[in-house]
């Protein structure tokens, strides 16, 4: 049998990875509020763990802690995003060499990327078909995996402490409302570009495309928020 774990510093990462989970599953919203009480019902455990799990999302800046207000799920601003993906893109420029490098010498790491982007496709074939807030997430997470996958490739462990953290933060731009069919299939597009830029061992292509990609995202959701 598998031993749950025990004492209050581990209940509180267990109830701040659900509650960081519903954050960017949309389930709780932004702006809204974290009572205590409420997520002590939900999951089942006492204040101290829960009060502790909200100090971790403060810390992160998930979560806002308001004078006599308690706390909220943060309200992210289109400059927020902006400063997220920009810096981003730069943690994923920086990992082009060790990503070109891996793609030099892992046969098995090619076929995993292809795989991704092969997921994504028919992620994204499922999304046109009928786009729902359920096939967009899941798109948006195979479109996650992808990057993801380029920045593991620096094996620097605070590199990718870093980027998990602007990913928990990106969660929060990917923007249902702000897509359509078109921007869609031009974000495919620049993910075959990714990818084939990397399959070629081109640094500087890599980076460009990144470069491009990463842009291109931030004007699609500039004109959707109308900034």
């Amino acid at each position: 049998m598998e031993k749950r774990h025990e004492g209050p510093e581990l209940l509180a990462d267990e109830v701040a990875q659900k509650i960081r989970a519903k954050i960017q599953n949309q389930q709780y919203q932004p702006g809204d509020r974290l009572t205590v009480r409420l997520l002590c019902e939900e999951f089942g455990t006492s204040e101290t763990p829960v009060k502790q799990a909200l100090n971790q999302l403060v810390a992160t800046g998930l979560v806002v802690s308001i004078p006599k207000c308690g706390m909220k799920v943060r309200t992210f601003n289109f400059q927020d995003m902006k400063d997220n993906w920009e810096a981003r893109l730069m943690v994923e420029q920086f990992c082009a060499v060790p990503a070109v490098e891996r793609v030099r010498h892992d046969e098995d790491f090619v076929k995993h990327i292809q795989d991704i982007l092969d997921i994504s496709n028919h992620e994204y074939g499922k999304c046109i078909a009928d786009f729902t807030k359920e096939n967009f997430n899941l798109l948006t997470e195979h479109d996650r995996m992808l990057h993801t996958e380029l920045v593991k490739c620096s094996r620097n462990q605070q590199i990718m402490n870093m980027y998990n953290s602007l990913n928990a933060h990106s969660c929060m731009f990917a923007g249902y409302g702000c897509h359509t069919p078109k921007t869609l299939r031009q974000v495919q597009d620049q993910h075959t570009e990714i990818v084939n830029q990397l399959l070629l061992c081109d640094v500087d292509g890599l980076r460009k495309a990144l470069e491009s990609h990463i842009y291109s995202t931030v004007q699609i959701y500039r004109s959707a928020w109308k900034e």
